[in-house]
């Protein structure tokens, strides 16, 4: 039972990141989603944290609604997301799993 309320939120998150859920602005207007592949990089590099080797997640806190279950979420099973791909076309901002799309504000829509 547990590993179908993972698949289904890894589902509900995939269709966050991807646009599809939220594109209502409920998101904070202070956040970046960065989509220079590069800047991207450096702030991956800077958000990893040493304990799993995964990048941190923008806080929840900063997000209402859905997006900030999402960012819940993503918080919670960045192991599985990191394993998965997204199918936003966001590999052009340096993106190579669905964690990378909860790094920034790219989740939100």
């Amino acid at each position: 039972m547990r590993a179908f309320k993972i698949f289904l939120w890894v589902i509900i998150c995939t269709a966050l990141a991807s646009g599809f859920v939220l594109a209502n602005g409920e998101h904070p207007k202070t956040l970046k989603q960065e989509t220079d592949p590069k800047a991207f990089k450096i702030l991956k590099e800077k958000s990893i944290d040493p304990k799993t080797g995964l990048p941190h997640t923008l806080d929840p806190h900063h997000f209402k609604g859905k997006a900030k279950r999402a960012y819940q979420i993503a918080r919670e099973i960045p192991q599985v997301l990191a394993q998965m791909p997204c199918f936003c076309d966001c590999e052009a901002f340096g993106h190579e799993n669905l964690l990378d799309c909860f790094i920034d504000e790219h989740a939100a829509g």
